[in-house]
């Protein structure tokens, strides 16, 4: 009885774990405005989108003069220009930085294009920053 008892509570806690998204969300909630939109629109069409609030998922990566947001992992492994500049808020903490770094994250904010070295633009404003979970975590 006691064995099943811890059972349940193991599947309990990993199932509200995996209900809570970590990392920076200041207001705890979702950007109502922003336009759900993937990194292949936006690179692709960086005017479209200009001043607008979006909504995006991929591959953060955060270091000295390089924060920005990559398709994929890959992305930045191999120096490939499928990503945009991140301003990262400044009131994100040492913890959240690292927590955040080298993972896919969901990221809200304001998206201003422009040629920024090898980036099509940057996002600004940023009110949320959450790593996103795999596939298999999202059951």
């Amino acid at each position: 009885m006691q064995a099943m008892t811890v059972i349940f509570l193991l599947s309990s806690a990993a199932s509200s774990a995996t209900a809570q998204m970590v990392g920076y969300n200041p207001k705890h909630s979702a950007n109502q405005q922003s336009i759900s939109v993937s990194l292949i629109q936006l690179i692709a069409n960086p005017e479209r989108y200009n001043g607008k609030p979006v909504r995006l998922i991929g591959f953060l990566r955060l270091e000295f003069e390089g924060n920005a947001l990559y398709l994929h992992r890959e992305d930045y492994e191999r120096g490939l220009p499928n990503g945009i500049w991140v301003d990262v808020p400044r009131d994100l903490s040492k913890n959240e930085n690292q927590i955040l770094n080298n993972q896919y994250v969901i990221c809200e904010g304001i998206f201003r294009a422009g040629d920024l070295n090898q980036f099509r633009g940057e996002l600004t404003t940023i009110n949320r920053i959450e790593i996103w979970p795999s596939g298999r975590d999202r059951k």
